[in-house]
């Protein structure tokens, strides 16, 4: 087993399906190798606009992906609008909500600030103010089709999950309302993309570490 892996880490979300598409390879590694992993999912199964979806089956395609992946899931409980809809807003009282779960972990992993999707972005910020406290690391995750608009985003640390993609793949499959095959397979020519640095045949997931706290 890899000793880099044997460590705590917390992913911070904006939605259920973030952590498998942008890191659902990884995860399978740490498990394997020992490792433990908490996805804060910050946007709670709430009111959809996707008429293919709703709270019940959102929930349903989490639990079959962690079945999967086995990961641990933490919600926060993610104030609604008058129609259902979430509501996350950065203010103290989210900061105070999150670094009460985040204790105790080595490692954290969140979106990156040029992400397209709002709520993407909200999460970039909050892990900033979380970083300050406890993390030995915080890394931001490379995050397609979100990164389609990067300017400043520099990948500096490159995971092989070569090993692991067929568990990235069935993860991504439990979310039948939201990824269709050919956004699957995206996702999955990407990190071929990525591998291909590491070596021929090789599959990567890609990170900018914003900084490591060596003792």
């Amino acid at each position: 087993m890899n000793e880099f892996y044997q460590r705590k880490f917390f992913i911070l979300t904006a939605h259920p399906d973030d952590a498998e598409s942008a890191c659902g390879g990884l995860i399978s590694k740490i498990i394997q190798n020992g490792g433990t992993v908490t996805n804060c999912v910050m946007v709670r199964p709430s009111a959809e606009i996707n008429k293919n979806r709703n709270e019940s089956i959102v929930k349903i395609e989490l639990e079959n992906s962690q079945k999967i992946l086995k990961h641990t899931i933490e919600f926060y409980n993610t104030p609604l609008h008058s129609n259902g809809r979430p509501n996350l807003v950065l203010n103290n009282n989210l900061v105070t909500a999150v670094e009460g779960i985040a204790k105790e972990y080595d490692v954290l992993i969140s979106h990156w600030k040029e992400d397209s999707h709002q709520e993407h972005r909200i999460c970039y910020e909050l892990a900033q103010s979380l970083a300050r406290k406890s993390f030995k690391e915080f890394w931001c995750m490379d995050q397609p089709p979100y990164n389609l608009h990067y300017n400043t985003f520099k990948v500096n640390l490159y995971i092989d999950v070569t090993e692991h993609i067929e568990q990235k793949q069935q993860a991504l499959k439990c979310y039948q309302s939201y990824f269709s095959e050919q956004d699957i397979k995206q996702i999955i020519n990407y990190n071929r993309y990525r591998g291909s640095f590491l070596g021929e045949n090789k599959i990567a997931e890609t990170f900018s570490i914003q900084y490591q706290k060596i003792a």
